[in-house]
Parts: structure tokens; sequence; C-alpha cells
């Protein structure tokens, strides 16, 4: 039974555990045996391919055949030298290629075997670690801070996770989320700890739907292609060459085997005999060479696919930028300092479990002269923590033996509301949206007087910064003739501002400019636009194949 996320979101807790056939208590272990026949594994499928199948593909295509027909040609006519030759390149051939992306393969599963992971479920009615392969829908999962989602979950129990969704939607801040909201399989807990009933597991998951498509893609590369045009180009001028010699030969009435050996030295002659063989040799040295670089190659053929692109698009979060949070500024108010601003936002701050606005904030505290010596003096009495209604963090201080006050730190709005000052509060939404404007996130910081009277600091401008090494790459990657466009799944802003300072252009575009066009129309509005944000799995599919459609290596 497939239920989609619209229902999930629709229907209550009670309705979903009603939908799934389940409880609060989750599943017991022969109900999860059962269910794990239906639905089985909860992981990506792969076509994994039989060894000896795989070894024998190296013999099958356009000159594998007419080295073969050249070998059966010599074994007729008994010529052994000739027989050993073809042979021995033959096997080189399959050999060196099979033993190489066999290799890989292996060196690929056992990352997966590594990268392999528990998921705390509730199962026979107590709390257990299962293998996250052995999820079912159903099932009552429990994630905690530094988790990997396990699967497509609705959270029914806690008070709030902060998620990072960055490899599913290409959003570089991070997602909080509370009772009744999804959580998807392959995001990454920041904070927090909550339950949550699974829904759907492997290739019915939002991640397994998008590998999915990719899966379902089977193209050959364009070396593959040059080959085979050459070698169906050869075999065609093979075979009426050597029709031409028998009809020839027939009619002199010249020996039978006579005509084998004029047939087998022009087959020999007309088709490169040592090509497959000095490809898999040259492109196994290349893979050598990149795996010193720590790269696994799975297909020799990739080597001279990626040497040849046309087109790179890369990923923003995490790829070109570094998948943290940062400052980006600081617009201070009131007579505070910038360095007041962000004092006051670290005691504002949980150092324990810091989730990554806190980290932000405390790093830049800790890494700004006298600010961190300076909190000596000051001792937090209580933390508020933040959560997804209150949207901020509230700190009760003793300074010295002097006095107490309250410092906040939050959402912008949030933090206006304890102001009372409509002047500066109509400066202050200016400039929060100025930031968004630019793909910042504002954060707004509060502190009351000895009076207990709130007054604003300033605002602290929150985004994902590039790699240092991005630019430079980016440059490189353009000096070899390659089209650098950036793809993310971040909100339009942010992917200008970051495109600004990678020197990209910041021609960056909505899915919605090239969906419901023509192809041909379509095709030119990817190959104009320097990049697209707002994107989902399922775009940046299309994008790739309208290119491909082209004929550009992508």
């Amino acid at each position: 039974m497939e239920i989609t996320v619209e229902d999930v979101k629709k229907l209550s807790t009670s309705g979903l555990m009603e939908k799934l056939s389940t409880n609060s208590n989750g599943l017991s272990s022969e109900d999860a045996f059962k269910r794990l026949k239906i639905y089985g594994y909860n992981e990506i499928e792969e076509n994994e391919q039989n060894h000896l199948k795989k070894f024998f593909s190296y013999f099958w295509g356009p000159i594998p055949w007419m080295i073969e027909f050249a070998l059966i040609l010599s074994l007729l006519i008994q010529h052994w030298p000739e027989f050993t030759v073809i042979l021995i390149l033959l096997l080189i051939n399959g050999l060196v290629g099979f033993w190489q992306e066999d290799k890989a393969d292996n060196a690929i599963e056992l990352l997966k075997e590594k990268l392999a992971y528990n998921a705390q479920l509730l199962r026979d009615g107590k709390w257990t670690k299962i293998t996250s392969k052995n999820i079912v829908p159903g099932d009552i999962t429990k994630i905690n801070l530094g988790d990997i989602v396990p699967a497509d979950i609705k959270l029914i129990e806690g008070d709030y996770v902060t998620v990072d969704e960055s490899s599913l939607t290409g959003e570089s801040l991070p997602v909080d989320k509370k009772i009744g909201d999804i959580c998807y399989s392959g995001s990454i807990i920041q904070k927090g700890q909550m339950n949550g009933i699974v829904f759907a597991t492997g290739m019915n998951t939002f991640f397994g739907r998008a590998a999915g498509l990719v899966s379902t893609v089977s193209t050959k590369s364009h070396l593959q292609k040059a080959v085979i045009t050459i070698g169906n180009y050869l075999i065609i001028l093979d075979f009426i060459m050597v029709f031409l010699i028998f009809i020839v030969g027939l009619i002199r009435q010249e020996n039978f085997f006579d005509i084998l050996g004029f047939a087998l030295v022009l087959t020999i002659a007309s088709i490169p005999v040592a090509q497959p063989a000095v490809l898999s040799v040259t492109l196994t040295v290349g893979a050598m060479a990149l795996a010193k670089k720590k790269a696994i190659v799975s297909k020799l053929s990739a080597i001279e696919e990626i040497a040849g692109m046309d087109v790179l698009f890369s990923d923003k979060t995490g790829t070109l930028t570094k998948n943290e949070i940062s400052i980006a500024k600081i617009e201070s108010y009131n007579g505070f300092s910038d360095n007041d601003v962000i004092f006051f936002a670290g005691l504002a701050s949980l150092r324990l479990e810091q989730d990554p606005l806190d980290k932000a904030i405390l790093t830049k505290m800790d890494t700004t002269e006298n600010l961190s010596k300076n909190a000596q003096n000051y001792k937090i009495l209580k933390f508020n923590p933040f959560d997804p209604i209150r949207k901020s963090t509230e700190s009760e201080i003793q300074y010295k033996n002097e006095y107490k006050f309250k410092v906040s730190k939050g959402a912008p709005q949030v933090i206006l509301t304890l102001l009372n000052e409509e002047i500066l509060k109509t400066k202050i939404e200016r400039n929060v949206d100025n930031f968004a404007a630019k793909g910042y996130r504002s954060l707004g910081v509060a502190k009351t007087d000895k009076n207990g009277v709130w007054e604003f600091l300033g605002l602290i401008a929150l985004y994902d910064p590039p790699k240092k090494s991005s630019k430079k790459t980016i440059a490189d990657a353009k000096s070899m003739g390659i089209e650098v466009k950036m793809i993310t799944g971040d909100h339009i802003a942010i992917a200008k501002e970051i495109a600004k300072e990678l020197d990209l252009n910041t021609n960056i575009q909505l899915p919605v400019t090239f969906l419901d066009q023509p192809r041909l129309e379509a095709v030119k509005t990817i190959e104009d636009a320097s990049g697209f944000a707002e994107v989902f799995p399922e775009h940046k599919y299309k994008i790739v194949e309208l290119l491909q459609s082209t004929g550009k290596i992508v």
C-alpha cells in the first residue's frame, strides 16, 4: 500500500496509524518481518550485474565481434601465431577492463558497508537499535542530534528538531520542524529529539524517487559511441571486401582455405585488433592516477567522458559552499557596536548541543579579541532554548554582583514585539528586507537595561559562505573551456549572491522558465542561464536531459 506525502500531510497521527495498521507501541517483530517481504529492504535499489555476465560483456560489440571473427578464421586455417596474438589481445581487453571496474565496485560496496547505520525503532513495545535497511512502513522511530533520518517519517511526538535538508532540497539553512511535519530520508538532525512514524521506505521515499530517475537512464558514453561507430563502419567495409574476395576466389576456382587465408589477412588489416586492449590499458592507468587522488572510477569510459565535458553543473550547498552557517554582516543600533551585538547574542546561545546558528555566533565571539575574556563577568542564571513556536532564545544574566538583565535573540519579527519604538521598528524591518534580498537570514538581538526595559542591539545576517577553493576551481574549469553553471534548491536571492562572490554570471533562473516551454525554447533558456535556483531533483534531471539531447557532454 503506497501512501503519498500529500496524503500524510492531511492525515492526523491517529488517522495515519490506522492507515498503516500500527499503533503507538510500534510493530511486533513478526509483523515487521511480514512487511519486509511486502515492501522490501529500506535501501536504494541498484541494477547489479552478474560477474560472469559483466566479464563476457567485454567480448560483446562490433570490434570484439570482428576480432573474434578473425580468431575463428585463424583457427580454421591453423595460423597459430596469428591465433595466439589475437587471443592475447582479446583477453587483455576483457581482463583489464573487468579487473579495474570490479575493483571499483568492491571499493564502493565496502564504502557502503562502512556508511551503513542503525535506527532506533519501537519494536515489540520497547526501543531497540535495528539496521536501517530493515525499517518498514508503520515503524515508530526516534531521531536525535546527529542522526540521519532513516526513512520518510511524520513527526508525532516531541518538542522540535532542526534538520539539515541540503542534500535533498539544496537549502543551505537548517529547517525547524515540529509535530505534524515531514522529515525526509537522508536529511540530518542538527538539534532536538522527536519520534516519528515511518510511511515510506526505500525507492518510495523522496530520495528514492529522485534516485529512481537516474537509475532508469542507460546511456553510452561518447567514447563508446565513437568506438561503436568506427566498428560498424569497419564491419560493413570488411564484409563487402571479404564477400568480393570469396566471389573472385570461387570464380578462379582457388582452394577454399587459401581464400580463408586472404579473408583473415584482410580482416586483421581492416580492424584495429589492439584498439580495445590499448584503450583499456590507457584508461586503467588514468584510473590508477585518479585513485591516488581518492577518486573511485566505477566505469573506465567515465574518464574520457569527464575529460571531454562541455558543461559542468555544480550543486551549491556543500559543494561550492561550506554547508555551515557563518555571519555575513552585522547591523547595530542604539549606539551599540558590532562586537556588542555578537557578545550579547553569544550570551543568549547555548554552548552545549550547539545548533548551527549558536555555533556561528559563539565561534565569532571566541575569535574576537577580548569578547571571550569579558564573558567571565557574566553568569547565565536561566536559559530558555529555542523552539519553533516562540522562534527565539532567552537568557537571564547576572553581571558580577551588580545587577541582572535578560538578553534574547531570534527571528527579528519576534524580537521586535519586545520594543515600543515604532520608528526604529520601521528601520529594522527595512534592513531585514535588504538582507533578505541578498539571501541572508536575519537574527535580531535585544537586551533589557537596568530598569528592565528592552532595547534593540542589532541584526546579524547569516548565510552559507563559499569554500575558499571554489572560486579558483571555477576559474580553472572556465580556462579549460568548460561552461560552469550553478544549480541549487536554495532561494534565488541566495543563489545570485553566491554566484556574484564566485565570479559566476548572476543570470540565475527558476525552473518555471523552461518547464512549460517547447523543447528547443527550453534548451535555449537553459543554455542562456548561468544557473537555476529553487529546483527539485526531477528538475535537475530534466535540465541535464535537455542539454544532453543537443549532443553536449554534461
